[in-house]
C-alpha cells in the first residue's frame, strides 16, 4: 500500500495534464460519429442488404452481397457537424461500395487495403430509413 502511495504521489503530477487532454479529446470526439455500416458476406454467411423506408415500408435500395465481398454503406444527412450527428435528420444520400474481404474498416470506418470492386451514390427521399439484413442459404448447402 505504501508503494502505491509513493508511486501516485511521484507520477500523478506528471501524467495529469496528458490525461486531461486525452479526456477532453475523447469528449469532443464522442459526437463525431458517422452513419457508416460494413457488412461482410462469406460463403457460410452470404448477406442480402436492403434500405427500407420506415414511413412507407418500401424498399428504397437493395443488394445481394456476393460471397467473398463486403459492403460499406455511408449515409449523408447534409452539411454541417450538427446535421451529420443528428439522428432526427433523415439521410439524404447513401454511398455504397463493395470491397474484397481483405479490406479492413479502420477507425472512422475508412477502408484500408483490399480492392474496391463497385459503388455508387444514391439519393434518398426525405424519410427515416432502416437497414434490413438477411442471410441467404450458403451455396452448396443442403435443404432439410
Amino acid at each position: 500500500m505504501l508503494l502505491a502511495r509513493r508511486f501516485a504521489a511521484r507520477f500523478a503530477p506528471r501524467f495529469a495534464p496528458a490525461l486531461t487532454v486525452c479526456l477532453l479529446l475523447l469528449l469532443a470526439a464522442g459526437g463525431c460519429s458517422r452513419d457508416i455500416h460494413v457488412f461482410r458476406s462469406t460463403t457460410n454467411s452470404p448477406k442480402n442488404i436492403a434500405v427500407v423506408s420506415t414511413t412507407t415500408g418500401e424498399t428504397l435500395w437493395s443488394i445481394n452481397v456476393p460471397a467473398g465481398q463486403q459492403l460499406r454503406l455511408d449515409f449523408g444527412r447534409g452539411e454541417g457537424d450538427e446535421v451529420q450527428r443528428s439522428p432526427d435528420v433523415p439521410a439524404k444520400t447513401m454511398r455504397w461500395d463493395l470491397y474484397t474481404l481483405d479490406a479492413v474498416a479502420e477507425w472512422g470506418q475508412k477502408m484500408k487495403g483490399g480492392k474496391r470492386l463497385d459503388g455508387d451514390k444514391v439519393d434518398l427521399p426525405d424519410q427515416e430509413t432502416i437497414i434490413s439484413m438477411s442471410i441467404r442459404e450458403a451455396d452448396g448447402a443442403q435443404s432439410r
